[in-house]
């Protein structure tokens, strides 16, 4: 009860206050206008007028009295007097007439001569100011109205021509006095009713505009608290209507909002699953390339040392085919020394192709590990567009609730708080989808340098194979040159020069694979170092990932407190 009489905390007071404070200013304008009014009227129309009847009467008195008569009063001669039955016949009919009378003075003492409805003559009373003016300076007098024991009255008074005497006669103003009061009265009484009146038209206003409100706060109210499941229904086609209307189309929207939030939520978490196992995945596989790699750089320096052992055996070879020219009565020693270290040799390069198939192999296994790879990045890839079109959506949304809980204006700040927490949430999942994207578009590139180094190995490896067997080849040349050595000594100073040919090719060529072998470790290395980075960023993208799922599971939990069903 209290709030709905304190205008702060209360519309209904508001109104009624502010319908009711104009019209008591009005009416207190209008109030002190008739009051003027009613004022000048007496003052410039009622007293003259009265004044001037006042004055006739006296003058007629003054006219037709016998101051023959009064000059002996005067003189103490008081038998056969008719100055009082003149005076009680000049009465007869003058309602308003209270008094006529003769005053004077003699010897220093003030007398009343005669009066009317008075036996008395000559008797001693004190003069007014007024009375002692008009006998002083004989001039007519008449007195402002003034009020005594009987009465308000106004005097006239006239000096006489022809005695020492003055004539005084009193009306009755009581009139004038009921006039006012009864204008008082009226105008409080005025006043009163209007007031009460405008308090009432003013109540039944202020009931009829505050109750559509209370109906709408206490659904506001309702709303603030989280449920939106209560329809706004007020039927009015004034402001207030409209207002309403555009609360409940505010509550149709919030729903539609905190439905979209959930889901997308829903949606987010989700996703943030499917991430987590592709990234468990991914992270298994680029550990298996990782350690893979690893191997393979063992087997690659392995075989950069069994290549520079041939090619050392090769150049001894060809220095011992130079010195075949020199030492032609030693060709059957020589020969079969060069036999064994052809036989060495081609074993050692039947070695060298093994394990040039094995490095073939590995390389197959990590390109095809490299395409495994791909395609999980181009899921992730699609998981991330779908995570930040997701989160565009929650932002869209919640500007579209900050836009509608403006234009509720107060009752709508709880939900423009809400929409700015949802909006937040939707930024900071757009940056972390923007940090993803960069950090897989950072695998990409790194695994599609990898895809294009490993091709390179391959190719190399395939070079390779194919140079060892063209070497193997010449090493079962040589051994069986070497064989038949013994035999064909006549040949051997003719065959000998293109021996020492096919020998310097050789050692160019197991050159070329020892280079070929040094670069192919350095490539391994930096494929290892690649996988190492790689498991690296993939560890971050699920950390990354774990915390949206809690972002995902955090805005969940905020609009679980709204009811929309």
């Amino acid at each position: 009860m209290k709030n709905l009489l304190h205008p702060k905390k209360s519309l209904r007071a508001q109104l009624f206050i502010g319908f009711l404070l104009p019209f008591v200013v009005i009416s207190v304008i209008t109030f002190a206008y008739v009051w003027s009014i009613k004022e000048y009227i007496i003052t410039e129309h009622v007293l003259p007028q009265f004044e001037e009847i006042l004055q006739i009467q006296g003058q007629a008195l003054a006219d037709t009295i016998d101051q023959e008569e009064i000059n002996q009063l005067l003189e103490g001669d008081f038998e056969n007097s008719s100055v009082v039955s003149f005076l009680n016949t000049f009465m007869e009919g003058k309602d308003k007439i209270e008094y006529v009378y003769v005053l004077s003075k003699q010897d220093g003492k003030d007398y009343i001569v005669a009066l009317n409805g008075s036996p008395d003559l000559m008797v001693e009373y004190p003069l007014t100011e007024d009375q002692s003016k008009a006998f002083n300076e004989k001039v007519p007098v008449t007195t402002d109205i003034y009020v005594d024991e009987w009465g308000s009255h106004k005097s006239y008074f006239i000096p006489l021509t022809d005695a020492d005497a003055i004539i005084g006669i009193d009306m009755s103003t009581q009139f004038i006095e009921d006039l006012q009061r009864n204008i008082q009265v009226f105008q409080a009484v005025f006043f009163i009713l209007s007031i009460i009146l405008i308090s009432i038209i003013a109540f039944i206003l202020g009931r009829h505009l505050t109750k559509p409100i209370k109906l709408l706060l206490q659904s506001m109210t309702k709303i603030s608290n989280g449920d939106l499941t209560e329809n706004i229904s007020i039927k009015r086609k004034d402001e207030i209507g409209i207002l309403a209307s555009n609360f409940e189309e505010m509550r149709k929207n919030l729903v539609r909002i905190i439905q979209n939030v959930i889901f997308n939520s829903k949606q987010i978490d989700e996703n943030s699953n499917i991430l987590v196992s592709s990234f468990d995945e991914l992270s298994e596989a680029s550990s298996l390339i990782a350690v893979g790699t690893g191997e393979e750089a063992k087997a690659s320096e392995v075989q950069a040392l069994h290549i520079n052992d041939v090619s050392e055996g090769t150049t001894l070879m060809a220095k011992k085919i130079d010195s075949v020219n020199n030492r032609t009565k030693a060709i059957d020693e020589f020969a079969k020394e060069t036999g064994n270290v052809a036989k060495a040799g081609t074993e050692q390069i039947l070695s060298i192709t093994q394990q040039m198939s094995k490095i073939q192999k590995s390389g197959n296994e990590s390109q095809k590990r490299l395409t495994i790879l791909g395609e999980k990045m181009d899921q992730v890839h699609q998981y991330t567009r779908l995570i930040k079109d997701v989160a565009d959506q929650t932002n869209l949304l919640a500007l579209n609730a900050a836009i509608e809980a403006a234009r509720a204006g107060d009752a709508g700040k709880g939900f423009s708080i809400v929409a700015q927490e949802v909006q937040k949430l939707a930024g900071l999942t757009e940056n972390n989808v923007r940090t993803i994207n960069d950090a897989l578009n950072e695998i990409t590139n790194q695994t599609t340098l990898m895809h294009h180094s490993n091709k390179e190995v391959n190719d190399d490896i395939e070079k390779g194979v194919y140079m060892v067997q063209t070497s193997g080849e010449l090493f079962t040349n040589i051994y069986n040159s070497v064989e038949a050595l013994t035999k064909k000594v006549e040949d051997i100073v003719k065959n000998m020069e293109d021996m020492s040919k096919v020998s310097k090719d050789s050692v160019n060529a197991l050159h070329e694979i020892a280079a070929i072998s040094e670069e192919r470790v350095a490539t391994m290395d930096e494929i290892s170092a690649s996988s190492q980075t790689q498991n690296h960023t993939v560890q971050t993208l699920k950390k990354q990932n774990h915390q949206l799922k809690e972002l995902a599971q955090s805005l969940q939990e905020v609009v679980k407190r709204f009811k929309v069903e």
